[in-house]
């Protein structure tokens, strides 16, 4: 163990030398990467605020685009569940409307009449 020891020590009073090639190309690259510094915009520069359409607006309100297209689609998939009523969702609908026992309705029906006797 005192050799590895020994060998970080070394090594963290020696620390590597970078070339000044690298260090002139670390820094180009730094440099092209910052943000541009934002333009004073000057009283005869500004322009008319823009007027918000309905949909702007809707987005605002539920709080930006994807909430607004999210809603939008659970909608739409509540407008189909509607129209088609698959099997299930009325059996279940019938339970709490006529106030028939749970135990009569298949929520999970079995592969048997899919399966063809032999």
């Amino acid at each position: 163990m005192t050799e590895l020891d020994d060998l970080f020590a070394e090594a963290r009073r020696t620390g590597p030398d970078a070339s000044e090639a690298f260090m002139a190309r670390v820094l180009a690259d730094a440099l092209a990467e910052q943000p541009e510094p934002a333009r004073v915009v000057t009283t005869r520069q500004a322009q008319a605020p823009q007027r918000m359409g309905l949909f702007d607006w809707l987005a605002g309100v539920f709080g930006g685009g994807g909430v607004l297209a999210g809603l939008g689609a659970v909608a739409a998939a509540g407008l189909l569940v509607g129209y088609v009523q698959p099997a299930p969702v009325t059996a279940v609908a019938g339970v709490f409307l006529t106030g028939a026992s749970i135990e009569t309705v298949e929520l999970i029906p079995n592969l048997s009449g899919l399966v063809e006797a032999e």
